[in-house]
């Protein structure tokens, strides 16, 4: 089964970055009404980031914005996952500085 994500589009994604950001890696709370398998872990917030940002294309098209965060979550991915949490959040802070600067409306 997929977990669900709490966007549906760009303004949604923005805040779900936030989200990540703020307690990762293992700061996440339990999901009520999930099973172990849709639980918060690093991989299932990564998942989310990648398809928030394929949202994004779809909604604005395929800025360069887009490309640049892509290679920017991939970058805090191992960042995370090389215990160098410091830097994975502040590799996502720039991907939130990004993404800040696109509009929504």
């Amino acid at each position: 089964m997929t977990a669900p994500f709490s966007f549906h589009d760009l303004h949604g994604f923005k805040d779900y970055v936030t989200f990540v950001q703020t307690y990762l890696p293992d700061r996440f709370h339990p999901r009520e009404n999930y099973g172990p398998e849709d639980q918060w872990t690093l991989d299932l917030a990564f998942k989310g980031l990648r398809l928030g940002l394929r949202i994004a294309v779809e909604e604005k098209g395929d800025k360069p914005v887009f490309a640049e965060c892509s290679r920017l979550v991939d970058k805090a991915e191992a960042e995370y996952r090389d215990d160098r949490w410091r830097d994975g959040f502040a590799t996502l802070e720039e991907v939130r500085k990004l993404l800040r600067k696109v509009r929504t409306s």
